[in-house]
């Protein structure tokens, strides 16, 4: 994978553009034009992270994250699809589409961090004139972290060695202040600096090393792995946010099954979730714990054919044994209905004040749809109009691969599956009306109805002002006997069209209907 290395100078490895495997087409078409960009404004730009690290072990990156020494205001007038996120450390986001290239400014070691600061309340977003150095509170947690540095400090400042190389864009040369080259051909995965003092200024390191050794098929350094144990207690002062993401991420790491038992191994999982761990170590219920390891493994499955679950069916899937059993036992206790006691259920697992990783709430609203579904298709045949009405409620399709899969572990949910496989009733809607032409729908309550053509009287004074005198005069003689003919022959209906023939404004009356017509004909 790797050739000889070179140019060790101080600890540092250089190596040049033909003296290692990754090469400038391996890289995205959105990062190449964010690092041209920075390096014609003159700003040193570095390609980074897992990027670097998965392209240099042959496995085609999740996306490229940049370093530079460009602050991110400067990023954003180089780049106008820039947003600046971020409290902590402020980011760079640069979208492209549906792509987005994190951009970082390199961050300076903390040689003299600030002395702690046991609750000292963060300063509000809204305050303009706060400085932005380095806090540490909690015990030594970095909540905010804009203190700019060098490339070897910003390094150094990474979680492991193996995501510590960089990717100088310019030359093509691969830069390592961290020792990440040799730490990628031994496969393991090893703490920048002392793990407990890292771990301690961010927890989540703990979540990322199990994800990232599974991932990789890597072992995690000793002096790290014996760590984790000693401090999973500080996940507690995590963000809530930042673990769920990463929690979310070993479901769909490809690796979801490995992770999962060497997070449970080192007391992570149980950490996270106390509640649902809680529930599974009783003995009694082994049946459920090779459910969660199904699932996990069904994950991994759904990973390498490229499909992506939605989170909610993951979730439903993992907790699933749990908010069944729990929802059965609250159904018989309380005497609550069935859908009732799911909803109750889903609610002490998923919304567990206790749990450390904070769920969405649209996220909970979708597992209880695909849990209640379970309920509501037990009590139907699968071939009544309730079913057709349940087969289109949103969803549906989780439940029923969620029934599919529990299916596979209880067999008594054959039969039930069967009943919902098989095709439902035909939807017998009426045909709908075709639709009424403009001048005979009927007018809406409160108004008053449409008028046919065009009313005289607004056409009457224009064509006044336009005629000349004398033409003013010729319509006086035809009114007046056109009155007497009405008197005189009103019974015939021969004289009707006459009148109509000598009127001169029922030659201009089809016009106007004409050119209602012309839209309704271009509508339809």
């Amino acid at each position: 994978m790797l050739r000889e290395r070179r140019g060790l100078m101080d600890g540092v490895v250089i190596l040049k553009e033909n003296e290692h495997t990754l090469r400038r087409e391996q890289i995205s078409w959105q990062a190449r034009r964010v690092l041209e960009r920075l390096a014609e404004a003159g700003y040193k730009a570095y390609l980074c992270g897992g990027g670097v690290r998965d392209l240099l072990l042959g496995r085609t990156p999740k996306d490229f994250d940049i370093a530079t020494d460009a602050r991110p205001e400067e990023v954003k007038k180089i780049m106008r699809n820039t947003r600046i996120i971020g409290r902590r450390f402020k980011l760079a986001h640069v979208f492209f589409r549906d792509v987005i290239i994190e951009t970082a400014t390199f961050r300076a070691l903390l040689d003299n961090p600030p002395p702690e600061a046991e609750g000292v309340p963060l300063p509000s977003r809204r305050r303009q004139d706060v400085p932005d150095p380095t806090f540490a509170t909690r015990g030594g947690v970095i909540v905010r972290d804009n203190v700019y540095g060098t490339p070897e400090e910003d390094a150094r400042r990474r979680d492991f060695t193996i995501n510590g190389i960089f990717y100088d864009f310019a030359d093509g040369s691969l830069i390592d202040y961290v020792g990440g080259l040799e730490d990628l051909e031994k496969r393991v995965v090893r703490v920048i600096g002392d793990p407990v003092t890292r771990y301690h200024e961010d927890p989540v390191r703990m979540v990322r090393a199990v994800r990232i050794a599974a991932q990789l098929d890597f072992e995690i350094e000793r002096t790290a792995r014996e760590a984790i144990r000693a401090m999973v207690g500080e996940l507690r002062y995590s963000s809530r946010e930042r673990l769920q993401e990463e929690m979310l991420k070993i479901l769909n790491c490809g690796s979801a099954l490995k992770s999962y038992e060497l997070a449970w191994r080192k007391g992570l999982f149980q950490t996270v979730y106390p509640a649902y761990s809680a529930w599974l170590q009783v003995p009694e219920r082994q049946g459920a714990m090779q459910w969660v390891k199904k699932a996990l493994r069904q994950f991994d499955v759904w990973k390498q054919a490229g499909l992506k679950p939605m989170p909610a069916l993951q979730y439903a899937l993992l907790f699933g044994p749990g908010i069944e059993a729990v929802a059965k036992e609250m159904a018989e206790a309380d005497d609550l209905p069935e859908f009732e006691a799911t909803l109750q259920a889903v609610s002490a697992f998923l919304r567990d004040k206790a749990n450390l990783a904070q769920i969405p709430k649209a996220m909970v609203y979708d597992v209880e749809r695909i849990l209640g579904i379970q309920v509501q298709m037990r009590k139907s045949s699968g071939q009544s109009k309730y079913a057709t009405r349940l087969r289109q409620r949103s969803g549906f399709e989780e439940a029923l691969i969620y029934l599919k899969f529990a299916s596979g572990i209880e067999p008594a949910r054959k039969e039930l599956l069967a009943r919902w496989m098989a095709p439902g009733p035909p939807v017998n809607t009426p045909p709908r009306a075709p639709r009424a032409p403009q001048s005979q729908r009927q007018p809406a309550r409160g108004r008053p109805p449409r008028r046919e053509g065009p009313p005289p009287k607004k056409e009457e004074p224009v064509a006044k002002k336009e005629e000349p005198a004398p033409k003013r005069e010729e319509p006086a003689p035809k009114k007046e006997e056109s009155a007497p003919k009405k008197e005189e022959a009103a019974p015939p209906k021969t004289e009707e069209p006459a009148a109509s023939k000598a009127a001169p404004a029922a030659d201009k009356e089809p016009a106007p209907a004409a050119a209602e017509r012309l839209p309704l004909e271009k509508n339809r």
